[in-house]
Protein backbone atom coordinates (compact mmCIF):
# COMPACT_ATOMS: atom_id res chain seq x y z
CA UNK A 1 0.00 0.00 0.00
CA UNK A 2 3.13 2.57 0.86
CA UNK A 3 4.40 1.84 -2.31
CA UNK A 4 1.35 2.48 -4.15
CA UNK A 5 0.72 5.48 -2.34
CA UNK A 6 4.34 6.52 -3.26
CA UNK A 7 3.88 5.56 -7.20
CA UNK A 8 0.62 7.53 -7.46
CA UNK A 9 2.76 10.62 -6.16
CA UNK A 10 4.42 10.60 -9.09
CA UNK A 11 7.88 9.26 -7.26
CA UNK A 12 8.68 6.98 -10.01
CA UNK A 13 9.98 8.26 -13.46
CA UNK A 14 10.43 5.72 -15.98
CA UNK A 15 13.60 6.91 -18.74
CA UNK A 16 14.08 4.62 -21.89
CA UNK A 17 15.97 5.66 -25.10
CA UNK A 18 15.54 8.32 -27.22
CA UNK A 19 11.95 9.26 -25.27
CA UNK A 20 11.20 12.07 -23.16
CA UNK A 21 10.92 10.83 -19.16
CA UNK A 22 8.05 10.29 -17.71
CA UNK A 23 6.19 9.16 -14.20
CA UNK A 24 4.29 6.03 -13.56
CA UNK A 25 1.11 5.13 -11.34
CA UNK A 26 1.09 2.16 -8.99
CA UNK A 27 -0.69 0.04 -11.88
CA UNK A 28 1.71 1.35 -14.51
CA UNK A 29 4.87 0.22 -12.37
CA UNK A 30 3.34 -2.90 -11.50
CA UNK A 31 2.80 -4.10 -15.43
CA UNK A 32 6.25 -3.23 -16.07
CA UNK A 33 7.49 -5.52 -13.38
CA UNK A 34 4.92 -8.09 -13.82
CA UNK A 35 6.04 -8.27 -17.79
CA UNK A 36 9.76 -7.97 -16.85
CA UNK A 37 10.48 -4.78 -18.65
CA UNK A 38 12.24 -3.24 -15.45
CA UNK A 39 13.49 -4.95 -12.20
CA UNK A 40 11.42 -4.38 -9.08
CA UNK A 41 11.98 -1.41 -7.64
CA UNK A 42 15.15 -1.34 -4.71
CA UNK A 43 13.61 0.82 -2.73
CA UNK A 44 11.85 -0.55 0.14
CA UNK A 45 9.14 0.98 2.21
CA UNK A 46 11.28 2.25 5.18
CA UNK A 47 13.64 4.23 2.35
CA UNK A 48 9.97 5.45 1.40
CA UNK A 49 9.04 6.29 4.72
CA UNK A 50 12.29 7.97 5.52
CA UNK A 51 12.15 10.22 2.32
CA UNK A 52 8.42 11.84 3.68
CA UNK A 53 8.49 15.19 5.27
CA UNK A 54 5.94 13.88 7.87
CA UNK A 55 6.50 10.43 10.16
CA UNK A 56 3.60 8.98 12.15
CA UNK A 57 3.92 10.40 15.30
CA UNK A 58 3.59 14.32 13.85
CA UNK A 59 0.37 12.48 12.46
CA UNK A 60 -0.43 10.99 16.08
CA UNK A 61 0.11 14.40 17.82
CA UNK A 62 -2.42 16.42 14.96
CA UNK A 63 -5.29 13.27 15.59
CA UNK A 64 -4.74 14.25 19.30
CA UNK A 65 -5.34 17.85 18.50
CA UNK A 66 -8.09 16.96 16.43
CA UNK A 67 -9.63 14.97 18.82
CA UNK A 68 -9.53 17.22 21.65
CA UNK A 69 -11.29 19.89 19.44
CA UNK A 70 -14.16 17.56 19.18
CA UNK A 71 -14.40 16.57 22.43
CA UNK A 72 -13.78 19.59 23.86
CA UNK A 73 -17.13 20.55 21.32
CA UNK A 74 -19.20 17.81 22.93
CA UNK A 75 -17.92 18.81 26.71
CA UNK A 76 -19.60 21.85 26.12
CA UNK A 77 -22.54 20.72 24.79
CA UNK A 78 -23.47 17.83 27.13
CA UNK A 79 -22.72 21.55 29.65
CA UNK A 80 -25.15 23.86 27.62
CA UNK A 81 -22.23 26.34 26.76
CA UNK A 82 -22.51 28.46 24.07
CA UNK A 83 -20.56 26.69 20.72
CA UNK A 84 -20.50 29.80 18.55
CA UNK A 85 -20.87 28.73 14.76
CA UNK A 86 -16.90 29.50 14.13
CA UNK A 87 -16.05 26.56 16.34
CA UNK A 88 -18.62 24.65 14.38
CA UNK A 89 -17.02 25.09 11.30
CA UNK A 90 -14.03 23.88 12.74
CA UNK A 91 -15.52 21.60 13.93
CA UNK A 92 -16.44 20.30 10.82
CA UNK A 93 -13.20 20.76 9.22
CA UNK A 94 -11.66 18.70 11.73
CA UNK A 95 -13.85 15.63 11.74
CA UNK A 96 -12.96 15.02 8.10
CA UNK A 97 -9.51 15.82 8.77
CA UNK A 98 -9.58 12.00 11.69
CA UNK A 99 -10.67 10.68 8.50
CA UNK A 100 -8.29 11.73 6.45
CA UNK A 101 -5.38 10.67 8.48
CA UNK A 102 -6.86 7.49 8.84
CA UNK A 103 -7.69 6.78 5.38
CA UNK A 104 -3.61 8.22 4.28
CA UNK A 105 -2.18 6.45 7.02
CA UNK A 106 0.18 4.65 4.62
CA UNK A 107 0.90 7.55 2.23
CA UNK A 108 4.00 9.52 2.20
CA UNK A 109 3.81 13.38 2.77
CA UNK A 110 5.40 15.86 0.84
CA UNK A 111 8.22 13.48 -0.87
CA UNK A 112 9.79 15.81 -3.36
CA UNK A 113 12.84 13.88 -5.23
CA UNK A 114 11.54 11.13 -7.63
CA UNK A 115 13.16 7.70 -8.38
CA UNK A 116 14.29 7.09 -11.80
CA UNK A 117 13.84 3.73 -13.04
CA UNK A 118 16.07 3.10 -16.31
CA UNK A 119 15.59 0.12 -19.27
CA UNK A 120 17.50 -0.13 -22.21
CA UNK A 121 14.21 -1.22 -23.71
CA UNK A 122 12.68 1.41 -26.14
CA UNK A 123 9.34 2.43 -25.32
CA UNK A 124 7.73 1.50 -28.82
CA UNK A 125 9.51 -2.03 -28.18
CA UNK A 126 7.13 -2.06 -24.64
CA UNK A 127 4.07 -0.60 -25.63
CA UNK A 128 4.45 -1.85 -29.46
CA UNK A 129 4.07 1.99 -30.80
CA UNK A 130 0.50 1.59 -28.98
CA UNK A 131 -0.93 5.44 -29.53
CA UNK A 132 -1.77 7.70 -26.48
CA UNK A 133 -2.87 10.89 -25.12
CA UNK A 134 -0.99 10.94 -21.75
CA UNK A 135 1.55 8.80 -21.38
CA UNK A 136 2.60 5.75 -23.93
CA UNK A 137 1.49 3.43 -21.13
CA UNK A 138 -1.97 4.66 -21.02
CA UNK A 139 -3.42 1.13 -22.77
CA UNK A 140 -2.27 0.04 -18.94
CA UNK A 141 -3.69 3.09 -17.35
CA UNK A 142 -4.63 6.52 -18.79
CA UNK A 143 -4.22 8.92 -15.46
CA UNK A 144 -7.95 9.38 -15.94
CA UNK A 145 -10.58 10.29 -16.00
CA UNK A 146 -10.64 13.75 -14.33
CA UNK A 147 -10.79 17.68 -14.00
CA UNK A 148 -7.64 18.48 -16.51
CA UNK A 149 -8.02 15.70 -18.74
CA UNK A 150 -12.14 15.43 -19.19
CA UNK A 151 -13.95 18.28 -18.11
CA UNK A 152 -11.39 21.51 -19.47
CA UNK A 153 -11.54 19.72 -22.76
CA UNK A 154 -15.65 19.49 -22.68
CA UNK A 155 -15.89 23.15 -21.37
CA UNK A 156 -13.52 24.15 -24.16
CA UNK A 157 -11.38 25.47 -21.85
CA UNK A 158 -6.93 25.15 -22.62
CA UNK A 159 -5.24 21.87 -20.97
CA UNK A 160 -2.24 23.19 -18.31
CA UNK A 161 0.34 21.84 -18.47
CA UNK A 162 -0.39 21.39 -22.80
CA UNK A 163 3.28 19.28 -22.68
CA UNK A 164 2.91 15.47 -23.59
CA UNK A 165 3.90 12.87 -21.91
CA UNK A 166 2.14 14.67 -18.81
CA UNK A 167 5.04 15.48 -15.87
CA UNK A 168 3.00 15.03 -13.34
CA UNK A 169 0.36 12.74 -12.01
CA UNK A 170 -2.74 14.10 -11.65
CA UNK A 171 -4.59 14.69 -8.61
CA UNK A 172 -8.10 15.53 -9.93
CA UNK A 173 -8.51 11.81 -10.81
CA UNK A 174 -12.61 10.84 -10.87
CA UNK A 175 -13.25 6.98 -9.77
CA UNK A 176 -15.15 5.21 -12.68
CA UNK A 177 -16.41 2.41 -10.27
CA UNK A 178 -16.94 4.37 -7.18
CA UNK A 179 -17.61 1.31 -4.88
CA UNK A 180 -15.75 -0.51 -2.16
CA UNK A 181 -15.59 0.52 1.66
CA UNK A 182 -13.55 3.40 0.59
CA UNK A 183 -15.94 5.01 -1.77
CA UNK A 184 -18.49 4.55 1.52
CA UNK A 185 -16.25 6.10 4.33
CA UNK A 186 -15.90 9.00 1.77
CA UNK A 187 -19.46 9.52 1.39
CA UNK A 188 -20.31 9.66 4.63
CA UNK A 189 -17.16 11.88 6.00
CA UNK A 190 -18.93 14.44 3.26
CA UNK A 191 -22.21 13.84 4.61
CA UNK A 192 -20.69 14.10 8.13
CA UNK A 193 -19.15 17.53 7.05
CA UNK A 194 -22.72 19.12 5.92
CA UNK A 195 -24.45 17.47 9.23
CA UNK A 196 -22.10 19.14 11.37
CA UNK A 197 -22.80 22.70 10.59
CA UNK A 198 -26.81 21.50 10.54
CA UNK A 199 -26.03 21.08 14.41
CA UNK A 200 -26.14 24.67 14.95
CA UNK A 201 -30.18 24.42 14.13
CA UNK A 202 -30.67 26.18 17.88
CA UNK A 203 -27.61 28.18 18.33
CA UNK A 204 -27.97 31.56 19.67
CA UNK A 205 -27.43 34.33 16.31
CA UNK A 206 -27.43 37.99 16.66
CA UNK A 207 -30.96 38.11 14.93
CA UNK A 208 -33.85 36.17 13.53
CA UNK A 209 -32.23 36.89 10.08
CA UNK A 210 -28.84 35.24 11.03
CA UNK A 211 -30.86 32.16 12.40
CA UNK A 212 -32.54 31.52 9.30
CA UNK A 213 -30.23 32.19 7.06
CA UNK A 214 -27.66 29.89 8.53
CA UNK A 215 -30.49 27.12 9.24
CA UNK A 216 -31.25 27.13 4.79
CA UNK A 217 -27.50 27.41 3.58
CA UNK A 218 -26.45 24.37 6.38
CA UNK A 219 -29.91 22.48 4.81
CA UNK A 220 -28.85 23.44 1.42
CA UNK A 221 -25.30 22.06 2.31
CA UNK A 222 -26.25 19.27 3.46
CA UNK A 223 -29.03 18.44 0.30
CA UNK A 224 -27.05 19.09 -2.28
CA UNK A 225 -24.17 16.77 -1.14
CA UNK A 226 -26.81 14.04 -0.72
CA UNK A 227 -27.86 15.38 -3.96
CA UNK A 228 -23.97 15.31 -5.78
CA UNK A 229 -23.90 11.39 -4.37
CA UNK A 230 -27.14 10.55 -5.75
CA UNK A 231 -26.17 11.84 -9.06
CA UNK A 232 -22.92 10.47 -9.52
CA UNK A 233 -24.09 6.97 -8.28
CA UNK A 234 -26.82 7.27 -11.34
CA UNK A 235 -24.09 8.66 -13.75
CA UNK A 236 -21.57 5.11 -12.56
CA UNK A 237 -24.36 2.78 -13.17
CA UNK A 238 -25.06 4.11 -16.83
CA UNK A 239 -21.60 3.90 -17.32
CA UNK A 240 -21.16 0.70 -15.82
CA UNK A 241 -24.51 -0.59 -17.24
CA UNK A 242 -25.84 -1.55 -14.07
CA UNK A 243 -29.35 -0.63 -14.80
CA UNK A 244 -29.69 -2.33 -18.20
CA UNK A 245 -27.99 -5.76 -15.79
CA UNK A 246 -31.42 -4.70 -13.48
CA UNK A 247 -33.84 -4.46 -16.03
CA UNK A 248 -32.17 -7.68 -17.59
CA UNK A 249 -32.69 -9.03 -14.41
CA UNK A 250 -36.30 -8.36 -14.48
CA UNK A 251 -36.95 -8.89 -17.54
CA UNK A 252 -34.77 -11.64 -19.88
CA UNK A 253 -32.43 -13.19 -17.19
CA UNK A 254 -31.27 -15.42 -19.86
CA UNK A 255 -29.23 -12.59 -21.56
CA UNK A 256 -27.45 -11.82 -18.57
CA UNK A 257 -24.07 -14.08 -19.55
CA UNK A 258 -23.49 -12.60 -22.37
CA UNK A 259 -24.56 -8.96 -21.32
CA UNK A 260 -22.01 -9.30 -19.16
CA UNK A 261 -19.05 -10.51 -21.05
CA UNK A 262 -19.95 -7.70 -23.88
CA UNK A 263 -19.51 -5.04 -20.88
CA UNK A 264 -16.41 -6.42 -19.53
CA UNK A 265 -14.91 -6.14 -23.26
CA UNK A 266 -16.17 -2.83 -23.13
CA UNK A 267 -14.60 -1.93 -20.09
CA UNK A 268 -11.50 -4.08 -20.61
CA UNK A 269 -8.47 -1.18 -21.44
CA UNK A 270 -7.64 -0.73 -24.71
CA UNK A 271 -5.29 0.99 -27.06
CA UNK A 272 -7.22 3.69 -28.17
CA UNK A 273 -9.72 5.31 -25.97
CA UNK A 274 -10.80 8.94 -25.64
CA UNK A 275 -12.63 9.41 -22.40
CA UNK A 276 -13.62 13.09 -22.68
CA UNK A 277 -16.32 11.31 -25.65
CA UNK A 278 -18.12 9.22 -22.24
CA UNK A 279 -16.62 12.14 -19.15
CA UNK A 280 -18.64 13.57 -18.46
CA UNK A 281 -21.88 13.12 -19.93
CA UNK A 282 -23.70 16.45 -20.72
CA UNK A 283 -26.74 16.36 -18.22
CA UNK A 284 -24.41 15.14 -15.81
CA UNK A 285 -22.07 18.04 -16.20
CA UNK A 286 -25.08 20.82 -15.96
CA UNK A 287 -26.48 18.93 -12.87
CA UNK A 288 -22.99 18.48 -10.75
CA UNK A 289 -22.22 22.22 -12.05
CA UNK A 290 -25.47 23.68 -9.89
CA UNK A 291 -25.11 21.26 -7.16
CA UNK A 292 -21.79 22.79 -7.10
CA UNK A 293 -22.82 26.46 -7.36
CA UNK A 294 -25.71 26.08 -4.64
CA UNK A 295 -22.78 24.00 -2.72
CA UNK A 296 -20.10 26.54 -2.85
CA UNK A 297 -22.78 29.78 -2.34
CA UNK A 298 -23.56 27.92 0.93
CA UNK A 299 -20.89 27.28 2.30
CA UNK A 300 -18.97 30.93 1.76
CA UNK A 301 -22.34 32.25 3.63
CA UNK A 302 -21.64 29.61 6.21
CA UNK A 303 -18.30 31.03 6.70
CA UNK A 304 -19.08 34.83 6.57
CA UNK A 305 -21.95 33.79 9.02
CA UNK A 306 -19.47 32.50 11.36
CA UNK A 307 -17.56 35.70 11.87
CA UNK A 308 -20.77 37.75 11.93
CA UNK A 309 -21.82 36.44 15.12
CA UNK A 310 -19.24 37.75 16.85
CA UNK A 311 -21.03 41.26 16.94
CA UNK A 312 -23.03 39.40 19.76
CA UNK A 313 -21.96 36.44 21.15
CA UNK A 314 -23.60 34.61 24.21
CA UNK A 315 -21.71 35.22 27.15
CA UNK A 316 -21.20 31.42 27.95
CA UNK A 317 -18.94 31.58 24.89
CA UNK A 318 -16.49 32.48 27.08
CA UNK A 319 -17.03 29.78 29.86
CA UNK A 320 -14.55 26.85 30.45
CA UNK A 321 -15.94 23.49 30.12
CA UNK A 322 -15.18 22.23 33.99
CA UNK A 323 -13.77 18.68 33.64
CA UNK A 324 -14.04 17.70 37.15
CA UNK A 325 -17.69 17.28 36.49
CA UNK A 326 -16.41 14.44 34.08
CA UNK A 327 -13.18 13.14 35.06
CA UNK A 328 -12.32 13.63 39.14
CA UNK A 329 -9.09 15.70 40.39
CA UNK A 330 -8.51 17.26 37.38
Amino acid sequence: MRMAFFADMGSFVLETPHSVPFPLNAKQLHWLVVNHHIPYPETDVDEIWDKSKQDRFARLITSFQVGYTILHAVGRAGQRLAITTLELNTLGIVVCSLMTAYARLHKPADVRTPIKLTTTTTIGDITGDRPWRTTPLDFIDENGPGWALNVQPFMKMPVIPPERPIQRIPNDRFPMNPYGAQEYFLCFATLLFTAVHVAGWNFSFPTTTDKVLWRASSLILFGVTAAFWVLQTAVSWIRLGRWKWIYLWMTDRSSLPDFEQARAEELRPKETREPAATLPLAWEFWTIALVALLYGVARIYLIVAAFLELRDIDATAYTNVRWSMYIPHV
